[in-house]
């Protein structure tokens, strides 16, 4: 049945015409971060459906498309998964660090690292703080 189009979808039935990128990140009103009581908390997302979370806070469900987003908040405490320093950038000062954060809630982000060294390992604790270039994490102070 070669070139048989009996069967096949009609063309462009499917198509939108006025089909455009979805806003879902609004970067003129966006905040992504609260201080509250001395703590730095993340304002992030879940979807009430399928509880998938995001960071920044989205009003779109990455795994399921729905329109289901509620805010969350996330920290101000996380394990620092894994880390690395840049050497290398057009766009800041180097040297600078970033690593991967995994909060109790199962969310994970990436986050820019303060106040530890290149060779330190994995899975420290870390806490949100913020200053006025925005948010970060640093190693959480040991209790005595």
């Amino acid at each position: 049945m070669s070139g048989s189009t009996a069967n096949a979808e009609p063309r462009g039935e499917y198509i939108v015409a006025d089909a455009g990128p979805i806003a879902d990140l609004d970067f003129s009103s966006r905040q992504d971060f609260t201080r509250r009581d001395g703590a730095v908390f993340l304002n992030a997302s879940r979807s009430a459906s399928s509880g998938s979370m995001a960071f920044p806070a989205r009003t779109i469900c990455q795994e399921t498309a729905a329109r289901d987003m509620e805010p969350i908040e996330v920290g101000p405490a996380g394990v620092l998964y894994s880390h690395s320093t840049i050497h290398v950038s057009a766009t800041r000062q180097t040297p600078y660090t970033i690593g991967y954060v995994d909060f109790p809630n199962g969310l994970r982000v990436l986050a820019q690292v303060r106040g530890i060294a290149a060779d330190a390992g994995c899975d420290i604790p870390v806490v949100l703080d913020a200053d006025a270039d925005g948010w970060f994490v640093v190693p959480a102070k040991k209790e005595v």
